[in-house]
């Protein structure tokens, strides 16, 4: 055990002296992170909305309705319509003042009460994309609701509307019972259709919430901070398995097989430092996000233990790709290799919910994947101990397992090469 201390000490006072490396396996990660918190951090405001110009030359029964059809209701939480004439909004528009220009032409009403054709001119602003596309697909679904309206509405009624003058009048006592009568038997027609409804919608959750406390919002941005600390541990992990090859070119490895220590003791001491150095990148990383996240730093210290446990076996597997490599370069490009796809999917770089099915799938059964999903656990919901007991077990038997395969392997082969 002296000598494992002893070896564990050599190593955290050569990693000392360079603390360049040491702030950017931390730094890098948390950069990384503050840009997606730039990102997120207008992804509460509201929406723009488009703004529509309607410039009614028709001044019709239904010109008025299609105006107030996008004025009215939800609509306005969305869309800001504005009137407008004709040459005022062709020149706002060239000035790119709204993102598009409704223009209703004279005898809009009498086409559409007489169920004849007619067109609606819409000018949009070129220099806007998706804003003037909603009031596209508004103004399609308008169109739409009158085609239905006119095939729904009894004869009556649409001969009674197409008798109507364009702009408006009185109705008989006569015309209105007809009126009535007839919209009576439309619905009745469509009782059958609309109660019951044919189509029912039902709404069914995969996944159950994050277990949130009461009055605190879900945050998107605390989704990213688990991927944030294994980019950081993985970053970590990977160089730190380069320094056998540096032990080795030094000779350590050479006159440590001479001495009466194993190379056991000595490969344990390596994974000891290694763990220090990775519980204290974890504390920084995670102290930091869970500050800016305002999340219970009662949970720092297992969170701190359970980072530690798992960048310690995900050192040792880099460490068992390390010692198979034939050069130092060659266990560096393998290292890597291995890495950057275990980043990519293991949701270092993208939440496992951003990601799709069969992603998600494969990411959360990668070894980062599954102990970035445990983080989470602990993190936002309430695991209880036995489930953390179970989880800190596996992670332990595997690197035991990782610890024997590496040290085989060291003491076997490495050290004489």
């Amino acid at each position: 055990m002296h000598f494992v201390l002893n070896a564990a000490a050599k190593d955290l006072r050569r990693h000392l002296r360079d603390p360049l490396a040491l702030g950017l396996w931390v730094g890098m990660p948390l950069l990384i992170g503050a840009l997606l918190m730039l990102l997120l951090s207008g992804s509460d405001k509201a929406p723009p909305r488009p703004h529509l110009l309607v410039a009614d030359e028709d001044g019709g029964l239904a010109g008025d309705l299609l105006t107030r059809a996008f004025a009215a209701g939800q609509a306005r939480t969305f869309l800001e319509v504005e009137q407008a004439e004709t040459a005022e909004g062709r020149q706002r528009m060239a000035r790119g003042e709204a993102s598009a220009l409704l223009i209703i032409p004279a005898g809009f009403s009498r086409a559409v009460l007489r169920d004849e054709p007619t067109k609606l001119m819409l000018v949009t602003n070129p220099a806007q994309r998706f804003l003037p596309r909603i009031i596209k697909e508004g103004l399609d679904l308008v169109v739409e609701a009158i085609f239905y309206l006119h095939r729904l509405a009894g004869p009556e009624v649409h001969e009674l509307l197409a008798d109507l003058p364009e702009r408006g009048g009185a109705l008989t006592n006569d015309e209105i019972s007809r009126l009535s009568t007839s919209i009576n038997d439309t619905a009745q027609r469509a009782a059958k259709y609309l109660s019951p409804p044919v189509i029912e919608l039902e709404t069914t959750v995969d996944r159950p919430p994050d277990d949130t406390p009461p009055g605190r919002p879900a945050n998107m941005a605390e989704h990213f901070l688990p991927g944030i600390l294994f980019m950081s541990l993985l970053f970590m992990a990977g160089n730190l398995s380069g320094d056998v090859w540096r032990e080795r070119d030094l000779g350590t490895l050479r006159r440590a097989a001479c001495t009466p220590a194993s190379t056991t003791a000595l490969l344990a001491g390596k994974a000891l430092a290694s763990l220090v150095v990775i519980m204290v990148g974890a504390v920084v990383v995670l102290a930091v996000g869970m500050v800016y996240l305002d999340l219970p730093l009662t949970r720092l210290p297992l969170a701190t233990l359970w980072s530690g446990c798992a960048g310690a076996a995900l050192f040792l597997l880099l460490v068992g790709i390390q010692l198979y490599a034939t050069s130092q370069r060659a266990g560096m490009v393998l290292t890597n290799c291995v890495v950057f796809p275990l980043m990519f999917l293991g949701g270092s770089f993208f939440p496992f919910d951003a990601m799709p099915n069969w992603m998600s799938m494969v990411g959360r059964h990668t070894p980062n994947g599954w102990a970035l999903g445990r983080l989470e656990e602990i993190l936002l919901e309430s695991p209880t101990a036995g489930q953390i007991a179970g989880m800190l077990a596996i992670v332990l038997a595997v690197c035991g397992v990782l610890f024997l395969f590496s040290e085989r392997r060291l003491r076997r082969t490495f050290v004489r090469s």
